[in-house]
């Protein structure tokens, strides 16, 4: 591999440095799997996490890029950082890195900005920039073929109790407003066969609940000949020791055979995140979704039939540019429609570089627009979920602890735990009781035992 380096060196730069670390992770589940291997890597080469209350030495800001706001809320961090590490090395890594490298490197309080390809030279990288030998920010790395192609296997969490399994990387589509396929390079997945492996090592480990995530979940195993569909089959055969859940899967590729197995799995829990995007065909085509209102209606259904308990989700975005009253409305009624549990909505935010973002202006929605529609999807998206809530209650569920007194069941519906808790990363049969604040308590089938 080749580094490389410009733009001038900040102060910090030209001494020693401690071995002291923190990661702090704003994205996605793929995302915050990188941000765990990040961490991994440094520990490899010597470096430790810093202890509570302790001021780090070292400093990596893992961040997306996906909205403007996303931008904002990173840089804002990188401040809040910057102030209560004032003497640390400040690094910025993730897709905001590999996006607008040049910008960054003019921040004063970044000291180094590595992209993609040179995440894992980075304890080097920091060394190197520590000891002044460095001539400037950037790093730019150029990965070899072997390398771009790399198995992306990944777990983050481990030892916690849900495990997030990066399988896929990478997205061959070109929707007009997601900058994320030019970052993130061609679609590549980890072999079928060590994927299979892994989930099953985890499960072995005592690990409950093993999330498969992607930045294209759905497009996995293309690259091989392979599929999601298989993988999960063959799981099916012979589960493992642990429930699976799908993260985010785009339904132009899920298809009827992937929503037709979660529905009826043993293995795979009752959860399907579908992003439409929009509920108006004229909307879909603006945004090169290769989906149709009719066809994203015929999905879903077909999956509320298989399965009536499957927590349905799906992303909204309000507002994309040239949006119409009449577009909109026809957004809210098939969302109306659809046998959803869950809704996430996301005002329009333009991303440079994208084709959204080159709309003429007059198209643009003005922000005080789009905020109304947002907020009319998100009232919409809070029935949703209390509606789906409330028909928990009485009924039996496979809960996983998470954190304190907080659990998961299959459906995706966290639930309050007893005091008396189970152990962390443990997994039981509870019945659901609905509380007068719309909350659900889990009162275990049988006694926790430890």
């Amino acid at each position: 591999m080749s580094l490389s380096t410009k733009f001038a060196a900040p102060e910090r730069f030209g001494r020693r440095f401690g071995r002291a670390y923190a990661v702090h992770v704003l994205g996605c589940k793929v995302s915050q799997i990188e941000a765990d291997g990040i961490a991994r890597t440094l520990e490899s080469e010597g470096f430790e996490p810093a202890r509570p209350g302790e001021a780090a030495e070292v400093v990596v800001l893992h961040a997306c890029t996906v909205t403007a706001r996303a931008d904002r809320d990173a840089l804002r961090l990188a401040r809040r950082l910057r102030r209560e590490n004032p003497a640390a090395l400040l690094a910025v890594t993730g897709c905001l890195a590999e996006r607008d490298p040049d910008g960054l490197s003019l921040r004063p309080e970044i000291d180094v900005v590595a992209g993609h390809g040179s995440r894992l030279a980075l304890p080097r990288l920091l060394e190197d920039a520590a000891a002044g030998l460095l001539p400037g920010k950037v790093a730019e790395r150029t990965a070899s073929p072997a390398e771009v192609l790399a198995s992306p296997l990944a777990a983050g969490g481990t030892g916690r109790s849900r495990t997030f399994l990066k399988i896929q990387d990478g997205c061959g589509r070109r929707c007009s407003f997601c900058i994320v396929p030019s970052l993130r390079g061609a679609e590549r997945s980890a072999p079928a066969s060590e994927v299979e492996d892994a989930i099953r090592a985890l499960g072995e480990d005592g690990v409950p609940e093993v999330v498969l995530c992607g930045v294209h979940l759905a497009a996995f195993g293309h690259d091989h000949g392979e599929s999601l569909v298989g993988l999960l089959r063959r799981l099916e055969d012979r589960p493992p020791a642990c429930r699976l859940r799908l993260s985010s899967l785009e339904p132009m590729e899920a298809g009827e055979a992937l929503v037709d197995l979660v529905a009826s799995s043993r293995v795979v829990a009752p959860h399907l995140h579908l992003p439409l995007q929009s509920g108006s065909d004229a909307v879909l085509r603006r945004m090169r979704r290769g989906m149709t209102r009719a066809r994203f209606r015929d999905l879903l259904l077909r999956a509320a039939r298989a399965n009536p308990r499957l927590h349905l989700a799906t992303d909204v975005i309000a507002g994309f540019p040239g949006e119409t009253d009449a577009e909109f409305a026809e957004t809210e009624a098939l969302l109306a429609e659809l046998p959803l549990a869950s809704l996430h909505v996301f005002p329009f935010s333009p991303r440079s570089g994208t084709a959204a973002a080159a709309q003429p202006a007059g198209a643009s929605v003005p922000a005080s627009l789009r905020t109304r529609r947002a907020a009319r999807l998100r009232a919409r998206a809070a029935t949703l979920l209390r509606r789906f809530a409330a028909a928990h209650d009485g009924r039996a569920a496979d809960v996983v602890a998470l954190r304190g007194d907080v659990g998961l069941t299959e459906t995706y519906v966290e639930v309050a735990l007893p005091p008396s808790g189970p152990p962390p990363a443990s997994r039981f049969a509870a019945l659901l009781a609905l509380r007068p604040d719309g909350g659900l308590d889990a009162r275990p089938a049988v006694p926790f035992s430890c």
